[in-house]
């Protein structure tokens, strides 16, 4: 490892892990990461950077009232110009203590690791720029902590706020319960979308005839979609849940709501649809209940597109830094948390309990491990990094409280520190040889990719 990037992460990894339970210490769901975001703003005003943004990404103009929920801070001048990015947002519903069995509340919580992101890229990003610093190095560094991965497109506001502008490259990871990995891996289209239904009010009991019920309509909706299931292809999923259902059981409910994502990894015209398709299901349930439909799409998330050129050159930073272990004790606690989690005992293979290695890179698309993330909405406009593994207990579910159990403790801390200090290391190793950055550009234009534009999407 650059001898700077090391020296930097010897002297600051406690703090970063400080910053890293802190921010699991104060989960917050989509644009409310006010926590986050000071907690990251604090730790790099002491880090040399020319210039720190904390924006609220949906009123990015507006630095006197708006609420910040990210944080951009810049280092240097020129290209090459990389982006270290991490991600601020908790989940709702997935509070837990960072123990080895179940232990929930009823509040949110880190269960996909995006507090290991937030501290891992402000650490990889404070490092390169250190190292920057210490051997006259041109170029600029950008670290960009986004919010509301989950369900806001929060990378999409950064992207049509003009953030992503002059950037070269964006670098960011996530943990997953697959080992490390920068082959690419397939990507799905997702549709998020707001259903409403508007009905007429009545007694339940007394006049019922009077009501025209939207909880029905919502229903009928989820039964339309449930037989839709058997006529979608392999590679669709669909997703809902009810977010308004009435005030109480003997009052015809004139208003009811539905939240649905629509995916496919079959492309975004396969993802459209879908849509289109499960828009049809509402428009009936309307039709059968004399009610009326209302929708609104709250974010697109599009097909992402791997600049396989750039994923090489990062995988070979990998053989320079020193590799990730963990201690008996660590072991000894995954061991227990997986077997809690899954209801059997854990594999003997370490390796199948915590992912510390990586695997072999591959140009070839890995299909069996399919996922959606507002990074794709980055793959449009600039060559995009967007790596998986460890951090987290290996076959494990994802959106489950055994991630924020991990996630606030030396395993993940560990995985998230050690992912981007790969990161760091490959972004040093682009500094040194700028030249690069050509290929990576060439095999961008080459794919052709159409426009994607954020706020048409939003209707």
């Amino acid at each position: 490892m650059n001898r700077y990037l090391q020296e930097w992460y010897d002297l600051k990894t406690d703090e970063v892990r400080k910053v890293i339970h802190s921010i699991w210490e104060h989960p917050e769901i989509c644009f409310q990461e006010q926590f986050a975001t000071e907690a990251v703003r604090a730790f790099v005003a002491n880090e040399g950077y020319d210039e720190i943004l904390v924006r609220d990404v949906r009123d990015f103009k507006n630095t006197e009232t708006a609420t910040p929920n990210s944080v951009i801070a810049v280092y240097g001048s020129g290209h090459p110009v990389i982006a270290i990015v991490g991600e601020l947002d908790a989940l709702p519903g997935l509070q837990q203590d960072a123990v080895p069995y179940k232990s929930v509340g009823a509040g949110a919580g880190h269960g996909c690791g995006h507090c290991l992101m937030a501290g891992g890229a402000m650490a990889a990003a404070s490092a390169l720029r250190y190292a920057m610093e210490k051997e006259g190095l041109k170029g600029t560094v950008k670290l960009i902590e986004a919010p509301a991965e989950e369900g806001g497109c929060g990378k999409g506001w950064l992207v049509a706020n003009g953030v992503f502008d002059d950037v070269d490259m964006a670098l960011m990871w996530h943990s997953s319960l697959v080992p490390l990995n920068f082959s690419p891996t397939a990507s799905m289209s997702v549709y998020d979308v707001d259903f409403e239904f508007f009905g007429k009010s009545a007694h339940a009991a007394g006049m019922p005839e009077n009501g025209r019920s939207a909880l029905d309509a919502v229903q009928l909706m989820n039964i339309g979609i449930e037989f839709m299931r058997e006529h979608v292809n392999q590679n669709v999923r669909m997703h809902y849940n009810i977010t308004s259902g009435g005030a109480a059981a003997n009052i015809v409910p004139d208003y009811a709501s539905v939240h649905y994502m629509f995916r496919s990894s079959s492309g975004d015209e396969d993802a459209r649809e879908v849509f289109e398709r499960g828009l049809k299901v509402a428009q009936g349930a309307a039709l059968m209940t004399e009610t009326q439909m209302k929708y609104k799409i709250t974010s697109l998330l599009p097909h992402q597109y791997y600049n396989l050129p750039l994923c090489r050159f990062m995988d070979q930073a990998v053989p320079e830094v020193p590799p990730l272990t963990f201690t008996e004790e660590e072991y000894a606690f995954a061991r227990e948390l997986w077997e809690n989690t899954m209801g059997k005992p854990a594999p003997e293979d370490p390796e199948k309990v915590l992912n510390t290695k990586f695997l072999p890179y591959t140009d070839t698309v890995d299909e069996s491990f399919s996922s959606c993330t507002d990074a794709a909405i980055m793959s449009h406009v600039v060559p995009t990094v967007h790596y998986h593994g460890s951090g987290r207990l290996a076959g494990t579910p994802g959106h489950h409280w055994n991630i924020t159990s991990t996630s606030g403790m030396s395993i993940g801390e560990k995985g998230g520190i050690y992912a981007y200090s790969v990161l760091a290391q490959g972004a040093y190793n682009v500094l040194t040889h700028p030249e690069v950055t050509k290929e990576f550009w060439d095999y961008q234009k080459s794919l052709n990719i159409p426009p994607y534009e954020f706020f048409e999407t939003i209707n």
